[in-house]
């Protein structure tokens, strides 16, 4: 199956996520989406196996994964694609949409954690060992 192919079966899948979705089946839209990630990935690991950073396309593979990660209630990967992505070289546009993706990731682990303090540094750190942490002395 070509980097296309696992690409378009992976849109097969999200749109029928998103069908469930607007039904109210929220347990079958989660499992569309993780068949729809399953495939993206497959897509994904194909171009990396190139070697090439195809933009828009590698940008936009990961993209596409990242929401497909986040709608299957697997918001550390989605974060971990994002971050990704935006490693490279994406166009302004879908930079801007990663880092939506971001955004939402983040929100969603401070709903995770209602009690924690986002200020301890430590809190930051159990979230997602990958991110660069920033103590709130320096963002302040």
């Amino acid at each position: 199956m070509s980097i296309s192919d696992s690409h378009h079966k992976a849109m097969d899948f999200a749109e029928h996520a998103l069908l469930a979705r607007i039904r109210g089946h929220r347990e079958d839209a989660i499992e569309f989406s993780k068949k729809a990630l399953e495939h993206e990935l497959v897509a994904i690991r194909k171009l990396d196996e190139r070697d090439e950073r195809v933009e828009p396309t590698w940008s936009v593979l990961h993209r596409s994964a990242g929401w497909l990660a986040f709608n299957s209630n697997q918001v550390h990967l989605a974060g971990k694609l994002a971050r990704k992505a935006l490693a490279g070289n994406p166009h302004p546009e879908i930079a801007d949409e990663l880092y939506e993706l971001l955004l939402q990731v983040s929100l969603s682990l401070s709903s995770l954690s209602p009690h924690r303090d986002l200020r301890d540094e430590n809190s930051w750190r159990a979230s997602d060992s990958s991110t660069p942490v920033r103590t709130y002395k320096e963002v302040a």
